[in-house]
């Protein structure tokens, strides 16, 4: 359990630089003629998105589209990929999204999104975190013990956070 939340801890801290639930994959392609197809659309939609695939070498059908700019159009298919089509340059990426099964499931209780019954679970493994650090404290005497060169460590253990909550609560 501690060690689920350590990693879903990791990869939640470090959501700016990736998608911890999601892994998504983008790839462009230059497909000639496709400005003179995106012409064609209104008028044989269905042409053209089998067209596009086929280019596109996916087997896939298409659910939904809309034009996101005037000059931007995104298609949606059944498989999850998402076409971003830009006609003035002739581009398509690609993107691909797959959820990480475990990561996902690991985030999702980190971050009580389950809400409930989980969070009686996870106060009660708090409370139980808590009591095997306090007494930690008291199991070792001597030169080793609180008072001794553990007493660095505790002292560290509660500076730091506070270092951090002093330097960084503006």
């Amino acid at each position: 359990m501690t060690l689920i939340f350590a990693v879903s801890g990791i990869a939640v801290n470090h959501v700016e630089d990736w998608n911890p639930n999601y892994d998504v994959t983008q790839e462009t392609v230059t497909l000639i003629g496709l400005s003179d197809q995106i012409e064609k659309l209104d008028f044989e939609q269905k042409e053209f998105e089998q067209w596009l695939l086929a280019e596109l070498n996916l087997q896939t059908t298409i659910k939904a589209q809309f034009w996101e700019t005037p000059n931007r159009l995104k298609l949606f298919s059944k498989q999850n990929h998402t076409l971003i089509i830009s006609p003035a340059n002739n581009e398509v990426v690609i993107e691909q999204v797959k959820p990480r099964v475990l990561l996902r499931a690991a985030n999702f209780l980190h971050l009580n999104e389950a809400r409930k019954a989980w969070t009686y679970f996870s106060d009660a493994y708090a409370v139980m975190l808590i009591f095997l650090s306090l007494s930690a404290l008291f199991m070792v005497k001597g030169k080793y013990g609180p008072l001794g060169k553990r007493g660095l460590l505790i002292i560290a253990g509660i500076a730091i956070p506070i270092g951090f909550v002093v330097m960084y609560s503006s």
